[in-house]
């Protein structure tokens, strides 16, 4: 656990240190409750007990503290760097809708035993897959229960759990109190409906740059499918299941980002949910981020910038993908006529939209892999590239996800002809969440680090976040057209 004793832990929760924020988590014995370190709650350090994830306190019988909630804080995988297969496992688990049943699967797609994976867990997690699963399905129950007017059998369904028993069964195993009992202080008497816009509430930690996260997607906007208003991010989608659509808004006071959706079938919520997160880097915690003293003290702007900034990513990773080859070597405009041009040819009308602008969706990879790019005006490279590119993803041989195997991964694109290094860190840095993308090549990126002597290897594994300051605080003027000698 960050190899810090008991002593060091307890002077960061007393001094409420926010770098310690998701990294440990305490018991108080005498009241049975855990908290996160930036607790306001400051017990004698006798009655203190630490554990290195949620899921490990809540094993050992502690139930959720009321005023930190540690339930709804934001995920830290802070054994990202020393022990990613962890990561990677955790979202392979969270694709199942039976937890870690599938172990042997799951361990089988790592490339190693299901025995190894478990003894992995227990070293970082200190719990096991399943009970890692089971406490991230109840923590949407909580939030879901506290929030929303849902049906108690319509929460289970949406949290992952089979049945309504097993869920209730697992919740009161955890926080000693039924879900309905829980649910008494509910906000509001509307009932909410599957149909209805759901609204939740995803929280963050600060610094958090919402305004030029919102300008990065905006720039990036997808014609038909994405639309900005007064300060919101809104888009539609569709699955096999029916038409789903979300908002999202900025609660600054709150430290939350206030999410409207609208879920057909409450099967896919907690998936949605999660995509969401992993859009607007929600599991970033920015103290994770050790600055290097030669960076802070030469450029202190940018290391404030690389703070506040969030990745944004990509809620469907193979849109993004196909925007980004469609963007290479041309203006952020001519990007963005590029794929409204692919979208109105290829992509799918929708008849009755739930917003006036949200008019198509994106073109699957069955349509695209055997699309004909004629008369678009794109170059032949990049029209072979995009249909290579949706083959691999229809047919399995690329996954673009979080899950996915990152180096064979990013192996696979590059060997794509007309897929080059700019655009291989660019689909990593926004499709596969890989912190340390690094698009040296790119011509803002590449004239910061002549300019200014930027060290950029000392940054790793964050260099993602390094090459979003860059671009927030040099595009403006290393852009500007150099006068002829």
């Amino acid at each position: 656990m960050e190899d810090l004793n008991p002593e060091k832990l307890y002077k960061a929760l007393v001094a409420r240190d926010p770098r310690f924020d998701g990294r440990f988590f305490f018991g108080v014995v005498t009241t049975g409750v855990y908290c996160r370190s930036v607790c306001p709650a400051k017990p004698k350090f006798g009655n203190v007990r630490f554990y290195k994830s949620k899921a490990e306190a809540e094993n050992a019988g502690y139930r959720p503290c009321l005023r930190c909630r540690p339930d709804l804080s934001p995920l830290s995988p802070q054994w990202r760097g020393t022990a990613a297969v962890i990561s990677r496992a955790l979202q392979l688990v969270e694709k199942g809708d039976q937890g870690g049943q599938d172990l042997n699967q799951i361990a089988e797609q790592l490339g190693m035993t299901d025995r190894h994976l478990r003894r992995l867990f227990e070293e970082h997690l200190g719990a096991s897959p399943i009970a890692v699963a089971i406490s991230r399905r109840l923590h949407l129950a909580r939030q879901l229960l506290s929030q929303t007017q849902l049906p108690i059998t319509d929460i289970a369904l949406a949290s992952g759990f089979s049945s309504l028993r097993r869920f209730n069964d697992a919740f009161f195993k955890t926080y000693k109190s039924r879900p309905r009992d829980f649910r008494q202080e509910s906000i509001g008497t509307k009932k909410i409906n599957a149909g209805d816009l759901l609204t939740i509430e995803l929280p963050y930690r600060d610094p958090f740059d919402w305004d030029y996260l919102l300008n990065v997607l905006r720039h990036h906007e997808m014609f038909g499918i994405e639309v900005f208003e007064d300060g919101t991010y809104a888009r539609h989608f569709k699955t096999g299941r029916g038409i789903y659509f979300y908002r999202v808004s900025h609660l600054a006071k709150e430290k939350h980002l206030k999410v409207e959706l609208k879920v057909p079938h409450l099967q896919d919520l907690r998936q949605t949910v999660e995509r969401i997160r992993q859009q607007f880097d929600l599991f970033h915690n920015p103290h994770q981020i050790d600055l290097p003293k030669k960076l802070l003290k030469k450029s202190p702007e940018l290391a404030a910038q690389i703070q506040a900034i969030r990745v944004a990513g990509a809620f469907d990773p193979f849109e993004v993908a196909v925007a980004t080859i469609l963007g290479q070597l041309v203006t952020t405009e001519q990007a963005l006529q590029n794929v409204k041009k692919l979208i109105l040819r290829f992509g799918e009308k929708v008849q009755n939209p739930i917003h006036p602008q949200l008019t198509y969706f994106f073109p699957t990879p069955a349509v695209l892999k055997n699309a004909d790019f004629a008369g678009l005006g794109f170059t032949q490279a990049r029209g072979a590239a995009i249909r290579e590119l949706a083959r691999q993803v229809d047919s399995g041989e690329i996954e673009l996800s979080k899950s996915c195997d990152l180096e064979k991964t990013r192996e696979k694109l590059l060997s794509i002809k007309g897929i080059g290094p700019w655009t291989l860190e660019m689909i990593s840095l926004r499709c596969l969440s890989d912190s340390d993308a690094f698009p040296a090549k790119d011509l803002i990126i590449e004239r910061a680090l002549q300019k200014f002597k930027i060290e950029h290897v000392g940054m790793a594994p964050w260099r993602a976040y390094l090459a979003l300051a860059i671009w927030k605080t040099h595009a403006s003027t290393l852009t500007k057209k150099r006068k002829k000698a």
